[in-house]
């Protein structure tokens, strides 16, 4: 009995000592186990290809499209399947994102299928293991004369869609232009500060006093002349990039958490504001020039300093002279704002790029984005030529 006892407990000190020594082997069966995290992230199916709603009877018969919205999960290409008429279909997944919160699941193989009534079963698997499956039928006529060029149906599924992407560029468009302006403003004061040269204030003054003076009043014109020379002689496209890549690391360079990093929207913001603002600078500085000095010598005559005579004599003139010019440029930047594309902005022509990288026919959605582009700017055209006759009439008046 004594000996049972010696060996049991001989046998229960070697397991403990085994375990303290290499914990990983005994909790190892433990943690091997394939179970799926209560909190993993479900994706969301949103829509399939080819579209059991849609009027479209016609499919190519080699590929699949699942839409799904990712909601944080990471989907894992190799181990989704694809089921058709409950059989296991041997195909290429990959994964595409078509937006910021959507994205496509493609299955393709060589060999297309012939037309016929067709059931669907597609299971997406994440990569910490949760699977969601969706299930269609779809009734094919089979390839029809080939695929077009441009299909009405995919214009049709994916309009709403593109047209979203018709928000965010008119809010570029104003917002950019609002700010242009305001830099444009301050540009053209600037670059309107220089009175004299050094050799004409020298030869008038004989001060050095004055020429330190002159020289400090100076730096708002040098400042105006490098931000114009700046952003008027590198590309749109440049200044867009360095803003959205550059900033980031200055923010880390400095220290300061990446909560600061600008979205990929205020940059192209920032972007467009600085390339018009500089423009639009030297418009502001023709258009204040043009108003004759015999309104700046009136204001002298009754008392106002030099900023009330700008502030309430020049600047209102000068915005009347300078807002067919501006107008213009905001015409010039609804098409412009599509440079903002290539740092994900999901304006028009980003959308329009996801949605034909979604249904392989890019040019029936391009299509639909250079519809919209068109129908801005023939918009806003009206109106600007409306405003540009009033203020004509308000001219005329005034002679």
């Amino acid at each position: 009995m004594r000996r049972r006892l010696a060996t049991v407990v001989l046998f229960l000190a070697v397991a403990l000592a085994v375990a303290a020594a290499a914990p990983g082997a005994v909790l190892a069966p433990v943690l091997a186990q394939d179970e799926v995290p209560a909190s993993a992230p479900t994706p969301e199916v949103k829509g399939v290809s080819p579209n059991p709603e849609s009027t479209r009877t016609t499919w190519g018969g080699d590929t699949v499209l699942v839409n799904f919205r990712p909601n944080g999960a990471t989907i894992d290409p190799e181990a989704c399947e694809l089921y058709i008429n409950g059989e296991l279909k041997e195909a290429t997944a990959a994964v595409r994102a078509i937006a910021q919160a959507t994205s496509t699941l493609s299955f393709t193989w060589s060999e297309s299928l012939p037309k016929g009534d067709y059931d669907f079963r597609a299971v997406l698997v994440t990569v910490d293991g949760v699977e969601v499956e969706t299930e269609w039928t779809f009734n094919s006529e089979g390839q029809g004369t080939g695929r077009s060029l441009i299909s009405f149906d995919v214009m049709r599924d994916w309009f709403w869609f593109i047209a979203r992407g018709a928000i965010v560029t008119i809010e570029l468009t104003v917002i950019s232009i609002a700010f242009a302006s305001i830099l444009a403003l301050f540009g053209a004061l600037g670059r309107l500060s220089r009175k004299m040269s050094y050799r004409q204030a020298w030869a008038k003054y004989r001060s050095w006093g004055y020429m330190a003076r002159m020289t400090l009043g100076r730096i708002p014109y040098w400042i105006a002349t490098f931000y114009t020379s700046l952003f008027r002689g590198t590309p749109l496209l440049l200044q867009i990039i360095v803003i959205y890549t550059v900033t980031p690391q200055v923010i880390q360079y400095f220290g300061l958490p990446d909560k600061y990093n600008p979205p990929a929207f205020w940059s192209g913001v920032a972007a467009l504001s600085l390339n018009y603002g500089a423009y639009l600078t030297e418009v502001f500085r023709a258009g204040i020039q043009a108003v004759p000095k015999g309104q700046t010598e009136a204001a002298w005559a009754l008392g106002l300093s030099g900023w009330q005579t700008q502030k309430r004599i020049v600047l209102p003139q000068a915005f009347k002279i300078v807002i067919p010019a501006v107008g213009n440029d905001f015409i010039a930047l609804i098409k412009d704002t599509s440079l903002v594309s290539v740092i994900t902005v999901e304006e028009l022509l980003r959308r329009s790029q996801l949605a034909g990288a979604a249904t392989y026919n890019p040019l029936s959605t391009l299509l639909v984005a250079a519809g919209f582009y068109w129908a801005l700017t023939i918009f806003f055209s009206f109106w600007q030529a409306k405003l540009e006759r009033r203020m004509e009439r308000d001219r005329a008046r005034e002679k």
